[in-house]
């Protein structure tokens, strides 16, 4: 009787072990994405925080090849279209108040609050 306690308690821990191992590998990609947002995000707003203000390409080239991974995972992530992801960034960014967009000479300025 007391080893079938003993397997019955390693069954069960094994199975509670394998079902946290794949609701992690099921929420990774949105991990993934969700800090690869927030590190882009933090350099554009460092970049602006310097410069003031700054055009669509320079933001672009700034996050151009940034990478992002979680500690618990070996999968990493990378930017691969700057701009898709600065719009988005930008988007998130003024529904928040941070910062200002401005049209100087045809181009798209952005400028910290």
């Amino acid at each position: 009787m007391k080893y079938v306690i003993y397997v019955l308690a390693i069954t069960i821990i094994t199975m509670i072990l394998f079902i946290y191992g794949q609701a992690k590998e099921t929420f990774l990609p949105k991990e993934l994405t969700k800090t690869l947002f927030i590190k882009c995000r933090d350099i554009i707003l460092k970049y602006l925080s310097k410069n003031k203000s700054a055009t669509l390409n320079e933001l672009e080239n700034q996050i151009s090849n940034v990478t992002a991974g979680v500690f618990w995972s070996r999968r990493k992530v990378k930017v691969i279209d700057s701009k898709k992801m600065v719009d988005s960034i930008i988007d998130n960014l003024v529904k928040n108040n941070k910062v200002d967009v401005k049209w100087v000479n045809g181009k798209k300025v952005i400028e910290l609050k």
